[in-house]
């Protein structure tokens, strides 16, 4: 292997918060647990409910360039107001008035706390 192509099979991982400061995100909410399995992606799609949510919302997000065998999505972000509304962010749906600011960072570190025994693909969007 060349010198320095190590670097680039290697992982890298943003950390961040980001507001949406003007237009409104697509975002869904979970309903409460489901009373039957979830196998497919069309069951998980069904099952949460979706909304368009007003600025400002702020999004605690997290973005990999790849998993490193952690069982981790390459991106996901939440979202909070102090106007009552929040979830899983998806995007914006408003894009000639929305606005961003954002504040991320890069990790020294990946750590999986509690990795499931069992791992599918279905939900992950």
């Amino acid at each position: 292997m060349e010198q320095g192509r190590k670097d680039i099979e290697q992982p890298v991982a943003l950390g961040g918060v980001f507001l949406l400061k003007a237009g409104k995100a697509r975002i869904h909410v979970m309903p409460g647990f489901s009373k039957c399995p979830l196998n497919t992606d069309e069951d998980v799609y069904n099952w949460l409910t979706f909304h368009e949510m007003s600025a400002p919302l702020t999004n605690v997000s997290v973005m990999v360039s790849k998993d490193p065998g952690l069982d981790l999505r390459l991106e996901h972000s939440h979202c909070f107001s102090e106007h009552g509304e929040g979830g899983h962010y998806h995007y914006d749906v408003t894009p000639d008035i929305v606005r961003y600011e954002g504040y991320f960072n890069v990790a020294e570190f990946i750590f999986r706390i509690d990795p499931p025994e069992v791992t599918h693909l279905v939900g992950r969007d």
